[in-house]
């Protein structure tokens, strides 16, 4: 169980931007929190995201809420929560609005939890990438959550976007990463000020089938979308066994394939232990032969959903092409419209049953 730790501002007791008295916080005093030298308690300053430099956005208040200045109270206080938390069994952390908070106090807190903890917990920070902050900022601290990659998704899976771009997707360079189709921040039902949001939210469930499918990233996965989007379990079942393989040695790189060159299906290999195709079309995908000599894919693989079995071997001039889908009376490759699929490799003999 990860904890989210809020240790960037208070809450907004007064229901305004400008506080009356920063002392109704028990054990914290006006000197804790950044406020006008001239109006002490009071807002100090507006966040200016892409003025080209960070501090208002450490200095500055969040949303209007009473920002903490990080003196030796206030980190001894939040030492204390953490120290706390760790003792009644939390796995990890995660430290909201990271961005806001300086570099060297999330590194001390990161510190100070791998040692009570041993180094047994798994901790990452809520980074939102803008024109002042980016991953790197933070990430030589602990993992971040991937906005970059978050953005390409929209912008692939979103109506009239192109799959084709995630052949080599831009995305923060660190296999550490969170990753997410969506995330609290991103859906207007529950976010007013929603950040990029989807006009469609299930074009968000199909870019979570793709993360899942991934080689690298830490997925975060809504319970909800579990729910309302049957293939995503299977996705966590498909990530958990290409792992597996992994560290058995077997090849389980991330790939996506030019096999199919289409703005709405994409395919993506995992080596030779597994493949992922997802059709984000309104029209089932339909093909009679599929040509997949320049894969690594070959023997059998099982459809983890759907329980069926797909044969990929050498035929003519040694090409390989997929020869069963299903049954052996149809090759090629069938998927119906707004679909994923997940396939893992099985003994040749499961393909002849």
């Amino acid at each position: 169980m990860i904890a989210d730790v809020v240790f960037n501002h208070m809450a907004n007791l007064d229901g305004n931007d400008d506080f009356e008295d920063l002392t109704k916080f028990p054990g914290l005093s006006i000197n804790d929190f950044n406020s006008d030298s001239n109006r002490p308690g009071k807002k100090s300053c507006n966040i200016n995201y892409s003025d080209g430099n960070r501090d208002s956005e450490i200095n500055c208040w969040l949303g209007g809420l009473p920002e903490l200045r990080f003196t030796n109270n206030v980190k001894k206080i939040q030492k204390a929560h953490l120290k706390k938390l760790l003792d009644l069994g939390i796995d990890g952390f995660r430290f909201d609005a990271a961005k806001h908070i300086p570099a060297d106090v999330l590194k001390e807190y990161i510190s100070y939890v791998d040692q009570q903890s041993q180094g047994k917990t798994w901790n990452y920070l809520e980074v939102i990438t803008d024109s002042d902050t980016n991953a790197e900022n933070y990430n030589w601290i602990a993992a971040v959550t991937d906005f970059v990659l978050y953005n390409s998704l929209k912008n692939a899976f979103s109506f009239g976007g192109d799959l084709r771009s995630l052949r080599v997707p831009t995305a923060i360079k660190d296999p550490r990463s969170v990753t997410f189709g969506r995330n609290h921040d991103t859906i207007r039902k529950i976010n007013s000020n929603a950040i990029n949001p989807y006009s469609d939210p299930s074009d968000s469930f199909l870019a979570t089938a793709y993360i899942l499918a991934r080689e690298n990233g830490t997925p975060l996965i809504l319970n909800w979308d579990n729910r309302d989007a049957a293939f995503i379990k299977y996705g966590v079942k498909f990530r958990q066994i290409m792992h597996q393989r992994g560290t058995q040695g077997k090849n389980i790189k991330e790939n996506v394939l030019a096999a199919i060159d289409s703005p709405t299906v994409l395919l993506m290999e995992r080596g030779s232990e597994g493949f992922f195709v997802v059709n984000k079309g309104e029209n089932k995908f339909n093909i009679p032969a599929l040509d997949l000599t320049l894969t690594n894919l070959d023997g059998c693989y099982r459809e983890l959903r759907n329980n069926f079995t797909v044969a990929i071997e050498r035929r003519d001039r040694k090409k390989k092409f997929i020869t069963r889908w299903g049954s052996w009376n149809r090759g090629g490759m069938e998927v119906q419209k707004r679909d994923a699929l997940y396939f893992i490799r099985e003994p040749f003999n499961q393909c002849q049953m």
